[in-house]
C-alpha cells in the first residue's frame, strides 16, 4: 500500500511541477539563399514531429515543457541534399538548460552549415559544417 502512495505521489509531483516549468520553443530557420530548401524531421523520445521541407527564408518551429528530471532532448535530421544529410539535438536539456537557450533555442541553416544561437552570450555558434 505504501508503494501505491509512493508511486501516486511521485506522479502527482511530476504533473504538477511540470506545469510550472517554462514553455521552451525552438525554431530553425532556412537561410540557405538562392532558392535552396531543407528537409527536416524531429523528434523526442515520446513526439514524432514528422517531416517538413522548408523553403527558403521559411522556419520550422515547436513548442514544448522540459519534463521534471531535465532529460528532455529533440533530435532532427537535416537534408541539404540528397548527399548530404545529418542529425544533431535541436534541443537537449543537460546541454541547453544552463544558458544556451532558456526559453529559445534558434537555429540557422546556410550553406556554410548549421548554426544555433547563444541566448545567454548573444552570439551565433557554428555546430555542424556542411561539406560539399
Amino acid at each position: 500500500m505504501k508503494l501505491l502512495y509512493a508511486i501516486l505521489f511521485l506522479s502527482f509531483l511530476t504533473l504538477a511541477s511540470s506545469r510550472f516549468l517554462p514553455v521552451i520553443e525552438v525554431r530553425i530557420m532556412n537561410k540557405r539563399g538562392n532558392g535552396h530548401s531543407i528537409g527536416i524531421h524531429c523528434r523526442s523520445k515520446d513526439d514524432d514531429l514528422g517531416y517538413h521541407r522548408i523553403s527558403d527564408g521559411q522556419q520550422v518551429h515547436f513548442s514544448f515543457r522540459e519534463n521534471f528530471f531535465h532529460t528532455t532532448t529533440f533530435n532532427c535530421d537535416i537534408e541539404w541534399d540528397s548527399r548530404r544529410h545529418f542529425n544533431f539535438d535541436s534541443y537537449r536539456a543537460q546541454r541547453d538548460d544552463h544558458g544556451r537557450c532558456t526559453t529559445e533555442c534558434l537555429w540557422k541553416t546556410t550553406d556554410e552549415g548549421l548554426y544555433g544561437y547563444d541566448q545567454e552570450h548573444e552570439y551565433w555558434q557554428l555546430y555542424y559544417l556542411a561539406k560539399k
